[in-house]
């Protein structure tokens, strides 16, 4: 057996974080080899203390739901071969509790976890807003035609923008320890820049989780006065006014409430639909819901090899307006695994997530995590994406960090 240090595994833990994260844009294999070697770290750190028996409970649930899954898919006709395809790209996600052990031991500033996450989406970030400042009036148009900004990634733009989302929730959760931290200007100039992209990008999955778990965190340090004590005025307008600019100066963002106006509307009218991406959400969910909805008597669902045929022909019988290359997937995870591998499936994997949340953290924490999480699953199948399953991965990794020693960053010794 492998003994290292828990400073060594801590280091590698977070190093293949950072490698997962940066390479996600270029090669996914080597992102997916980064995350099981986070995934390996945590399991070399075991030490048996009590919440690692807690976690170790957990990862057993989560490995039985993991199998029920690959079991559903086989009873359904598919080969082992393809049951395991259609699960390896939301693999991690059922290794979430070994992949919290150590930064619920973890002795690392958050703040540097909150650089090391943020310099992987710095570059493309950057690169995204030099190239919407040089065409920003074509781009723009772009926005509001329903198609999306390009991104120097092989990333589809929504699953980036829940990337930067969970960084960014993150980073929020140690403003209030930058007073003592010798990166604060870096971490505050990347802050910014990371806030600007998901803004001029304007996925609106990423901006409703942001603006969600933004809200959420106000809500929860609205009572602690020790914390506002500590903010500026200056700072506090400051924060406000960058707001307000994003929300009404930004043409791409003008654009993209314009275009949900109108997609809404076009809804709520009954009107073409074709090139409106709510809209065509809207029609994807009925057509999965159509197949969910018939399966009270065949729990296992239709299983992943048959789940597309089965969709179209959902979209058939519905007689969409849609024209065939407009009918999309789900976009919604829960739905999804509904129609995929039934409903038990579905309210296991949230019993899953909601206890581990109650057992990890405490406080508006849990909420900070599971809104916009649960906001971002209903506009988006995320799972089903490994960008969408990494940004979860990220957000339970960072929070678990900020969880363990908050109120003590004075504490915290270097990553060095």
């Amino acid at each position: 057996m492998l003994h290292l240090s828990l400073k060594h595994l801590e280091k590698l833990f977070y190093g293949a974080f950072f490698i997962a994260l940066a390479s996600i844009h270029f090669s996914p294999a080597l992102s997916s080899i980064a995350v099981f070697t986070a995934i390996l770290s945590g399991i070399l750190s075991l030490s048996g203390e009590a919440h690692e028996r807690m976690l170790l409970r957990f990862q057993a649930f989560a490995g039985l739901l993991f199998a029920a899954m690959w079991a559903i898919d086989i009873s359904n006709g598919a080969s082992i071969a393809t049951a395991w395809s259609s699960l390896q790209v939301m693999l991690p996600w059922f290794f979430l509790p070994f992949l919290l052990i150590i930064p619920m031991k973890s002795r690392v500033n958050p703040i540097y976890i909150g650089l090391f996450l943020a310099f992987p989406l710095w570059w493309v970030s950057g690169a995204t807003l030099l190239n919407y400042a040089l065409d920003w009036q074509f781009l723009s148009q772009m926005v509001l035609e329903s198609k999306p900004l390009p991104l120097y990634s092989q990333v589809y733009h929504i699953e980036f923008s829940l990337l930067i989302t969970a960084v960014l929730l993150g980073m929020t959760l140690c403003f209030e320890y930058l007073k003592t931290s010798e990166y604060r200007i870096l971490f505050g100039v990347l802050y910014i820049l990371l806030f600007l992209s998901l803004h001029i990008m304007s996925a609106r999955t990423g901006l409703l989780g942001y603006w969600l778990g933004m809200g959420i965190f106000s809500f929860g340090k609205w009572g602690n006065k020790a914390l506002w004590g500590r903010l500026k005025p200056h700072y506090s307008w400051g924060i406000i006014l960058v707001c307000i600019i994003a929300l009404f100066q930004i043409p791409s963002l003008k654009n993209r409430i314009q275009n949900t106006q109108e997609d809404l509307a076009a809804v709520w009218s009954g009107g073409d639909v074709n090139h409106k991406s709510i809209g065509q959400r809207v029609q994807a969910w009925k057509a999965t819901w159509n197949i969910a909805q018939n399966l009270p008597e065949n729990l296992r669902g239709v299983g992943s090899h048959q789940f597309d045929s089965a969709l179209m022909e959902s979209y058939e019988r519905g007689k969409t307006s849609l024209f065939v290359s407009n009918r999309i997937g789900p976009h919604n995870q829960s739905l999804q695994w509904a129609a995929t591998y039934g409903w038990l499936i579905v309210g296991a994997w949230w019993l899953f997530l909601g206890s581990l949340l109650q057992s990890v953290f405490s406080g508006y924490r849990i909420w900070i995590i599971g809104i916009p999480l649960a906001a971002a699953s209903m506009f988006e199948s995320i799972a089903q994406r490994q960008a969408g399953a990494l940004a979860v991965l990220i957000l339970f990794v960072f929070m678990a960090n900020i969880e363990k020693y908050r109120g003590n960053i004075k504490n915290f010794p270097s990553i060095t």
